[in-house]
């Protein structure tokens, strides 16, 4: 096989030959859409091994940044009422923070071109310029400025980070290494968004929970700059977002992104106002449910190390919505029981940490030569997703309840899961 850059497009071309019929043949067994644009390809260049020291730092690297953007759907009902701001002006935090995807690509592309570790340090930078805005914002505006920030961090951080581990490590074994990156998140609700929610309640500000994210972030980027730059992927062409974007397996792909997040957003937007109105619970309890929440998805996402690789992330991922339909629709009957809801809860969470976190490796290696690219199309697929979810929540809960909320968030879902079934891209396993 003979490999080269065509520098006109900006894309790599790939030959082989067929002897027998004397044309070029795709090496990637025809899983690209053009014959002569095979982006599929496995990657040719040497890959250093990813020590457990690194993959603990990217791993801690995003747990500020995480806990920031978790904790700020419980907390919607107290910024409502510490600003005096509707619950719509409220929702619109979500939407802004979740709107920052839009920078992904070029968090992409830039470490695709110049290294993931710098990407991930600048995310941090910005994520700390937000949390120090959050923690001084004396207005409504003020607030919502620092939540730009922090979101604009994340979505910088969280594709780049996935494609340092991703690059790092052989496919057999990307469910293990991007399920333990994945655990930030869960742990994130657990040592995060609890103990922030309870002090906040206790002290009835925003100042100290914002300014401890802003110092933990900082202590982050410090122990990034200890692990080592990868640029292996970086020394051939990359391939232009322009290119991808002509793919129709990639909008496969991306609509699946945008349906899934989105839909199972929709729960997650409502789900404070429900707890809070619907069930008459209180800062404190929430945050309580809050931990039972980080440990479900910390059981998912360690299923997901112990059996994605196994099993096939493709079947993880199918099977696993599917539940998290099943379980969404639980939730409707469950009743005003606190012990139902919680256990309910819990399977949520669990089935749904499962699906989403093996999704991610099965991305991962839809495009190699443009993985943190793909990956941060996908954070912009989510981001939108999202952010029709923050608004048209609200309002589906005004008209019927938490039981109109995820009707609709199950059907969105599935849509998705048929878009990703379509897609020529993943892998089939």
């Amino acid at each position: 096989m003979m490999y080269w850059s065509d520098t006109r497009e900006n894309t790599l071309l790939y030959y082989t030959t067929d002897h027998r019929r004397n044309k070029p043949v795709c090496p990637c067994m025809n899983r690209c859409t053009q014959l002569r644009l095979c982006m599929t390809a496995p990657m040719t260049t040497e890959q250093s091994a990813l020590s457990t020291r690194d993959l603990l730092l990217v791993t801690t690297g995003r747990l500020a940044s995480t806990t920031a953007f978790r904790i700020v759907y419980p907390l919607l009902p107290f910024v409502t009422n510490h600003f005096s701001v509707s619950d719509l002006d409220a929702a619109s935090l979500i939407a802004l923070q979740t709107a920052a995807a839009f920078v992904s690509p070029l968090g992409g592309r830039l470490a695709d071109r110049y290294g993931e570790r710098r990407v991930m340090i600048g995310g941090l930078g910005l994520f700390i310029i937000g949390a120090v805005l959050c923690s001084a914002a004396v207005a409504f505006w003020m607030f919502q400025l620092g939540y730009i920030l922090i979101g604009l961090g994340t979505a910088m951080y969280l594709p780049s980070g996935q494609s340092y581990l991703s690059a790092r490590s052989p496919y057999e074994q990307r469910g293990r290494v991007l399920g333990i990156f994945e655990m930030s998140w869960a742990v994130a609700a657990i040592i995060g968004v609890a103990p922030l929610m309870y002090l906040i309640n206790q002290v009835d500000s925003l100042r100290i929970a914002y300014g401890v994210l802003a110092v933990i972030g900082a202590v982050n980027a410090l122990l990034l700059l200890r692990i080592p730059e990868h640029r292996s992927e970086h020394q051939a062409t990359p391939i232009s977002t322009t290119v991808l974007l002509r793919q129709p397996a990639i909008w496969l792909i991306l609509g699946f992104a945008f349906l899934t997040f989105g839909g199972n957003d929709l729960f997650f937007v409502s789900q404070g106002l429900w707890l809070k109105n619907g069930l008459g619970a209180d800062e404190a309890t929430i945050g309580a449910l809050f931990v039972i929440i980080g440990i479900a998805e910390l059981v998912g996402s360690t299923s997901v190390v112990a059996f994605a690789d196994r099993v096939g992330k493709r079947r993880s991922v199918i099977y696993g919505f599917i539940a998290t339909a099943a379980s969404l629709l639980l939730m409707s009957v469950v009743g005003t029981q606190w012990w139902a809801v919680a256990a309910v809860f819990f399977c949520f969470y669990v089935l749904f940490e499962y699906a989403i976190v093996a999704s991610f490796p099965l991305i991962s290696e839809a495009v190699p030569h443009a993985r943190a690219t793909v990956m941060a199309l996908m954070s912009v697929a989510v981001g939108t997703g999202r952010i029709f979810s923050s608004f048209s929540s609200v309002y589906l809960y005004s008209v019927g309840g938490i039981s109109l909320v995820n009707a609709v968030a199950v059907g969105v879902s599935l849509l998705g899961l048929f878009a990703l079934s379509r897609s020529s891209l993943t892998p089939k396993r």
